[in-house]
């Protein structure tokens, strides 16, 4: 990663109130820190720049701050760990809630760093201090993060760090938020404050289940001929993921994945039994019929369980339900993310990894017992005369020496997951949370800053209308060089909902071929090679014929291996994704 070096030699004294809450950051061990700049922050700029020297943490430049929101979210996905971003002002606060409201219903941990004032009136610039002063700037978001302050004195600066350090690592995780008065950055300081011991201020170890409930939930488990484990939203360790595939193997249990979350079990594994979905009620194959078996389902932090459990249509299923969530503690009732109310048997109000460590302990040795159901297969599905999304998954597989050191940092509607098996805990790292379209490239490029240190090549797919929204985050990644290829899954479209306004009108009785009306993205077609040539990466495409793929997908990844950012337009024509409705409805 490339990090600009500032000309002579760094300050080192803690002069000014900036120079607090820059020391706290390299103290947590933050490698990293995304922003767009702007005069609320420019105390702290300085600190960062000519204080710590643009080290620990190191910049980068985002264009828009609901990048440098999506960088440190796709970032906290890749390693369970939150990075710190800054945003300026109430403005730039307002630019970033999308992407906070994603990283609040991910769970993602994240370190905010925001700005106002000055408080004192008489310190205020003319005009535009006032219009960038806010009595409650934390109140913009207090719904979607887990805790803010706006401390007044140096002292206050580093215990409310210090706090919002814990209680972002803290599970159930999610961002925190610290505004800083403009008045105190820029005030000089009489003495440093006192520096805590930051050993004795670490986050607790995650909540474990009650002994009674663990002993009611190995006995139901012991007697059960047909478990299902639900793998949500679980650790992001190698250990935890080995230690999910011992119960499931324990247990002779089948496992289910859901797209909405990142990898939480090897999905070629026999234990699981079909390919990862996205919804419940809309998965493929024989979702429904296996859970409609089940005498026994463990719900591991599994999101929207209710309409899980709520898939028979005749009545709620026949299985006993252990769940285990810390979600709850984080509900509120401005937004519904906590989703319907499901009916358990045992709920574990504890951490979903400690209760599976936990489980094992309780159940004592055991052989493996084969899954009860057999693993459903796909075969990819190759047509010669038109790219499929079949085809793209395969040939960019086989474009790798080792795909399982492969991060998908995102996929879009469509991909083929039975194609792409995932074998490690970041070899998917799951959808943005909140639904914000526009969130794919910035998540993809934080995905790609926390991997690419580790050995691991970082591939998003994404879709068209997400890139067109937020493509020009793919600028930071060039500008500091972060590996990254990206394959557009170009249908010219919003094409979601192509599919909402036909399923409309078909139960008004209203023409379906009028659904791409409003929603293609024609006369002119985008051009996204262009697009992001123009930021200074390797643009590709379009792509619009099988004969052009492989060696376009060729030239990414090594684009990608020697350290550049690429982007293939690769045209798939609409209804080749999974679940579409009709085809043949769409004009260009």
């Amino acid at each position: 990663m490339h990090a600009d070096k500032p000309d002579g030699k760094v300050d080192e004294k803690v002069g000014w109130g900036s120079d607090v809450a820059a020391q706290m950051l390299r103290r947590f061990g933050f490698p990293y820190v995304s922003l767009n700049p702007g005069a609320s922050y420019r105390g702290l700029h300085d600190s960062l720049v000519n204080h710590l020297g643009n080290a620990d943490p190191s910049m980068l430049l985002c264009l828009h701050e609901d990048h440098a929101v999506g960088i440190a979210h796709g970032y906290a996905k890749a390693t369970g760990e939150p990075m710190a971003c800054v945003l300026h002002s109430n403005v730039g606060l307002m630019h970033g809630m999308m992407a906070l409201y994603n990283a609040w219903c991910d769970r993602a941990p994240m370190f905010v760093l925001g700005a106002t004032g000055p408080v004192d009136a008489s310190q205020r610039r003319p005009w535009i201090d006032w219009i960038h002063t806010s009595a409650d700037q934390g109140g913009l978001i207090r719904d979607f993060i887990k805790w803010d302050n706006q401390p007044t004195s140096a002292d206050a600066l580093v215990e409310a760090m210090a706090r919002a350090n814990i209680i972002t690592r803290s599970q159930p995780k999610a961002p925190v938020y610290i505004c800083l008065d403009a008045g105190l950055q820029e005030a000089e300081l009489e003495k440093e404050p006192v520096w805590p011991d930051l050993d004795r201020l670490k986050a607790p170890a995650p909540a474990r289940a009650a002994k009674a409930d663990l002993e009611a939930a190995v006995a139901l488990l012991k007697g059960a001929k047909r478990p299902v484990i639900l793998c949500g939203k679980t650790a992001w360790s190698q250990e935890s993921w080995d230690a999910r595939v011992a119960l499931a193997e324990r247990l002779g249990a089948v496992v289910m994945t859901d797209l909405k979350n990142r990898a939480s079990f090897p999905t070629d594994h026999p234990a699981h039994a079909v390919s990862p979905f996205n919804q419940v009620g809309r998965a493929p194959g024989r979702v429904g019929e296996i859970l409609e078996q089940a005498d026994v389902v463990l719900a591991l932090e599994w999101v929207d369980l209710a309409s899980a459990l709520r898939i028979k249509k005749d009545g709620p299923l026949d299985a006993k339900v252990i769940a285990t969530s810390l979600d709850q503690y984080l509900h509120n009732g401005a937004h519904a993310n906590y989703q319907a109310l499901p009916s358990v048997d045992i709920h574990m109000a504890a951490a979903a990894d400690t209760v599976v460590a936990d489980l094992l302990a309780e159940l004592g040795p055991g052989e493996k017992r084969a899954p009860w159901q057999k693993a459903i297969r796909k075969e990819a599905k190759i047509d010669p005369s038109r790219v499929t999304m079949d085809q793209l998954a395969t040939s960019l597989r086989a474009a790798f020496a080792d795909p399982d050191k492969v991060s998908l940092a995102g996929l879009c509607r469509g991909w083929p997951a039975d194609l792409w098996p995932f074998r490690f805990p970041q070899a998917y790292l799951g959808k943005d949370g909140g639904g914000g379209i526009g969130s794919g490239p910035a998540l993809s490029v934080g995905a790609a800053l926390a991997n690419h240190t580790r050995g691991i090549d970082t591939v998003a797919v994404l879709g068209d209308g997400d890139f067109a929204m937020g493509g020009h985050a793919i600028w930071t990644a060039v500008r500091h060089r972060i590996p990254l290829l990206v394959l557009l899954n170009n249908n010219r479209s919003y094409f979601n909902d192509e599919l909402h306004q036909e399923s409309v009108a078909r139960r008004r009785g209203r023409p379906l071929e009028n659904r791409w009306i409003g929603q293609v993205m024609t006369d002119p077609e985008l051009d996204f090679a262009k697009f992001v040539e123009a930021q200074g990466a390797v643009g590709i495409g379009p792509v619009k014929t099988p004969a052009e793929l492989e060696a376009a997908i060729k030239r990414g990844v090594e684009v990608l291996r020697s350290g550049g950012v690429c982007l293939i337009d690769v045209h798939v024509e609409p209804g080749e994704e999974r679940g579409a409705a009709s085809t043949g409805l769409r004009k260009t």
